[in-house]
């Protein structure tokens, strides 16, 4: 069967979504304790899912990316990371499973009382993917939901059909249907989708998108992991290394062609450094990427769609008094024959631009200003909340001045992005980037129900506290002592 008709095949069978989602549940149930034994035999499968199928996959998403995307950085962040995050996950599940002994009240505890946190499966968790790391942001929720003894629903981007219909043939080799299922369609089904009464639903995308999932989600009380973006700053110290903090902000920025979650959106820089760091990030990326337009290691825009948004940020930007520097080749125009879109540095930018307003998600950098650290947050909170801040320097009190004043999901100090592939740091956004976590440990909290569980003896506690009617001295001396004389 060609990839289309199997698309075309799943389409048809995803149609009574509801029935899927009864089918996994009543499995759950019928499943009972889900132990360790069980998660780590799933986790193992999806392992062994990535590593066989990793050159397909990779093949595939470059098709996707119209030829235009490295095959190397396939390997590296969508799947020899995502093989890390379950050996870790293997490694620890043990430790994250274990109940947590909590503290018991007076007398309570004097009395034979036991306070415990317990972990417990939620039972089906849908999970939405995007389009930029479409096998990745795939298998990285599901890790988390499968080491806390779930089971998942994928539904990937319609926007990589190929990809899609790829975990739709594959998925079945590994997981039986009521484990592990993929849905395949268009926007129509997606709607659908995100409308099912999971008992945990994860998105990751835009903030547009992802407050209509939260709607929908809300149709039937579902709670929520929102993996959205924003506008991440890098925030440049006067004590930073300018030719190190150069380096890493351009391998960070050109990082598949800018279209990551994660990608530095915008710098802010000492007005009599933003010369040098310029001169930096230009020889960077000619460096990195020689011949630009042409490379083999650099991503390309994805679409025609993409391609035309950026473009128009830059010209609005121009029109409106930006300075523009194309690094790398000074001639190119857009097209679609050509989606590899080499840096372009935007100097004096102003509130009034796009570019300043809308998540970049290319390779497009604005430069910011300042002459006192003190004007940084208020240069930054119109663009509050971002999912990541990126801060260079060496001054300790300049970075907790920022920690304190600046929100934002996560935080990468001297370098871009490597936060994210800390396994043992939650992942997530704050106000319009996200709410919820994933990673490690977090993750696996995140799907799973923390289960209150008190357990007494059969000593009788109330009446020796007073708590049973009929209500007398003893129970009139203990509320005072909480509130005081009544």
């Amino acid at each position: 069967m060609s990839t289309a008709e199997h698309s075309n095949v799943t389409k048809l069978k995803t149609q009574n979504l509801d029935a899927l989602v009864e089918l996994q549940r009543s499995k759950f149930r019928e499943e009972g304790e889900v132990t360790y034994t069980k998660r780590v035999d799933r986790l193992k499968r999806l392992k062994a899912m990535i590593v066989e199928n990793k050159k397909d996959f990779a093949i595939t998403t470059k098709r996707e990316f119209n030829g235009a995307r490295s095959y190397e950085f396939s390997l590296f962040s969508e799947f020899a990371s995502k093989v890390e995050a379950i050996d870790y996950s293997l490694k620890h599940l043990k430790d994250w499973m274990k109940s947590e002994r909590r503290k018991t009240n007076k007398p309570m505890n004097f009395l034979g009382g036991r306070s415990e946190v317990r972990y417990f499966p939620k039972g089906v968790i849908g999970i939405i993917s995007p389009w930029n790391l479409p096998f990745g942001l795939t298998v990285s929720p599901l890790t988390s939901a499968l080491a806390a003894g779930n089971r998942a629903m994928l539904k990937p981007s319609e926007h990589v059909p190929e990809t899609a219909a790829m975990f739709a043939e594959v998925v079945p080799n590994y997981f039986p249907a009521d484990e592990v299922s993929v849905v395949t369609g268009g926007q129509d089904i997606s709607q659908k989708f995100a409308e099912l009464p999971f008992d945990h639903l994860l998105f990751t995308g835009s903030t547009h998108v992802g407050a209509k999932v939260m709607q929908s989600a809300s149709k039937n009380l579902v709670p929520v992991t929102l993996e959205l973006g924003g506008k991440s700053p890098v925030i440049i110290g006067r004590t930073a290394k300018i030719d190190l903090a150069g380096t890493r902000l351009t391998f960070g920025k050109l990082l598949n062609g800018g279209q990551l979650c994660l990608s530095p959106d915008y710098v802010v820089v000492p007005e009599d450094l933003e010369e040098q760091l310029i001169s930096r990030v230009a020889h960077e990326a000619q460096s990195m990427y020689p011949n630009i337009t042409e490379n083999m290691d650099y991503a390309g825009v994805f679409n025609e769609n993409h391609l035309a948004r950026l473009q128009n940020y830059i010209d609005d930007a121009v029109d409106k008094g930006a300075k523009l520097t194309i690094i790398g080749d000074e001639n190119y125009h857009a097209s679609k024959d050509n989606r590899r879109m080499p840096l372009h540095i935007l100097q004096n930018v102003n509130e009034d631009m796009l570019v300043m307003h809308e998540e970049i998600f290319g390779p497009i950098l604005p430069i910011m200003t300042y002459s006192n650290i003190a004007e940084v947050p208020d240069m930054i909170e119109p663009r509050r909340n971002p999912l990541a801040m990126y801060y260079f320097g060496k001054d300790k009190s300049e970075q907790e001045y920022l920690l304190s004043h600046v929100q934002s999901g996560g935080v990468c100090i001297n370098d871009i992005t490597l936060h994210y592939i800390q396994e043992d740091l939650p992942f997530g956004g704050v106000g319009a980037s996200g709410m919820g976590a994933y990673h490690g440990p977090e993750g696996f909290k995140n799907m799973s129900h923390a289960r209150a569980i008190y357990s007494q003896t059969m000593i009788d506690v109330l009446p020796i506290i007073g708590a049973r009617p009929p209500f007398g001295e003893k129970f009139r001396k203990r509320i005072n002592k909480i509130l005081g004389a009544i």
